[in-house]
Order: structure tokens, then C-alpha cells, then sequence
């Protein structure tokens, strides 16, 4: 094994170094995260929907964390020992010190405002999270800020609404948790109505405009119709007047 300890400052081209590394070894990691969405749109998002990315986040299977964090110090991380020792069986944080940005592993389990749990949802081929749960997990905050707003609209105008696909914003793969789960149905909800808002705000061409307009709208009309649980029902009499969600630090971007 070599040792490899120059992070490089472009972070699309640091994640590819580094999934590079972990297929090597046999690892896959699966990016999140706005650079996520950066590299599915395959160079063809507009200026007004380009940002700089601070930092990088990964998914992982419980298998592989270990070997995962000695790949990141060998690639010239610097682990958190605190945080890792006291969260490291579901999160790891590790630091790019010569360029001031962090790395964020969710390991099976995606968990800030919601829990998504991704050990059965990681995706056959490719480098990110599907479509579809790339909008979950941008839209899950309910504090949402504007770079998920953007991403989310980044995410909308270059995948269509479809079914049972990677691809695609997989309608089948929401169901299988907005159904279920009245607090991520309504915080999901909200916050693409707020990705509505901010479309009519961000510099995009109204043909653009219109494509990401129409998909919001599939979506919103797709969640009303999903076949929903008793568990759903019964929390959706409760409704907003018991907190639905969790407030965790957001340090990931």
C-alpha cells in the first residue's frame, strides 16, 4: 500500500482520488452533498447554479469504516479522535489540513433532521447516492439554507422524475420513506415548496426555469398520492404541534 498524502484543493477532483483509492482496496464509497451533484451533472450546470464546495461528504458500508479511515490517513487526512471515538460507529469526521476542509462519512446511516437508513439504498454502479436520495438527504434539514436550495435545483434540472432507476428521482424509493414517515413526508414537503421560491430568484434561462418548475410539481403531486402507512395517519393528527425532527450541528456541505 502507498502512502499518498496530498489532498488536492479541487474537491471533485479530490473525490475521484479518493474513491479511486478505495476501489483499490475493494472499498465503495458513495458520495452526498452538493460535490455529489456537481459531478451527476457531468459539466453541464449553468453559472448560476455553480458554487464552491468547502468540504466532502461520503457514505460507507459498516464493513469497510475501518479500512476507510486508514485510507484517509494514508491519503493525508487527519482524524478527529474525539469525535470519531465517541461517534465512530455511525459518523467519522477527518480534516484536509493544508486546505481547510473537512470530510464527512455517514456509515450505513444517514441521520441529521431525519434518520434515512442507506445500508439497502446504496446503488449498484456509480460514485454518488442515487437521484432520489440526494434530494432526501439535501432537503432533510429543516433549517434549510440556500446552498441546498441551489444544489436541489442543480439536482431537479438535470434528473427527470421517474421510477425504479438510478438515474432518475426514483418515485418507488421515496415512497419507501415519505410513506412511511409523516415527519420526513412534511419536511421534504416544505422544503421544495422553499426550492420553488428560490427559482424564481436564481439566474437560469426560463426554458431552464420551466424544467426544474415542472419537476417540483411532478414531485409534490407524486408525495400527495403515495400510499400511506397507519403510523403516517396517526402521526399526521398529531401534526406540527409535537417537533417532528431533530436539530442536529450541520457540519457537512
Amino acid at each position: 500500500m502507498t502512502d499518498i498524502k496530498s489532498p488536492l484543493v479541487d474537491p471533485i477532483g479530490e473525490a475521484r482520488r479518493l474513491i479511486g483509492l478505495a476501489h483499490a482496496e475493494a472499498v465503495t464509497p458513495f458520495l452526498l452533498g452538493g460535490v455529489a451533484i456537481a459531478i451527476r451533472a457531468e459539466g453541464r450546470l449553468p453559472s448560476g447554479l455553480q458554487r464552491t464546495y468547502k468540504d466532502l461528504d461520503f457514505v460507507i458500508r459498516r464493513r469497510d469504516a475501518l479500512k476507510w479511515a486508514q485510507i484517509l490517513e494514508r491519503a493525508g487526512y487527519t482524524s478527529d479522535v474525539e469525535f470519531n471515538r465517541l461517534h465512530g460507529a455511525q459518523r467519522l469526521l477527518h480534516y484536509d489540513m493544508a486546505n481547510s476542509k473537512q470530510l464527512d462519512t455517514f456509515i450505513d446511516v444517514f441521520a441529521m433532521c431525519h434518520v434515512l437508513e442507506l445500508a439497502d439504498r446504496l446503488p449498484v454502479h456509480g460514485e454518488t447516492l442515487t437521484p432520489g436520495d440526494l434530494l432526501l438527504t439535501k432537503l432533510q434539514i429543516v433549517e434549510v439554507n440556500d446552498k441546498d436550495l441551489i444544489d436541489t435545483i442543480a439536482l431537479l434540472l438535470v434528473h427527470p422524475i421517474g421510477r425504479n432507476s438510478e438515474t432518475v428521482v426514483d418515485l418507488t424509493a421515496l415512497a419507501e420513506v415519505l410513506g412511511r414517515d409523516w415527519g420526513w413526508y412534511t419536511t421534504i414537503s416544505d422544503n421544495l415548496s422553499k426550492v420553488g421560491h428560490r427559482l424564481t430568484t436564481v439566474d437560469l434561462d426560463e426554458e431552464q426555469k420551466a424544467i426544474v418548475r415542472d419537476r417540483i410539481d411532478e414531485l409534490q403531486n407524486a408525495f400527495a398520492s403515495f400510499p400511506k402507512t397507519l403510523k403516517w395517519r396517526f402521526r399526521a393528527k398529531i401534526g406540527r404541534r409535537v417537533p417532528w425532527y431533530d436539530l442536529p450541528e450541520e457540519v457537512s456541505d
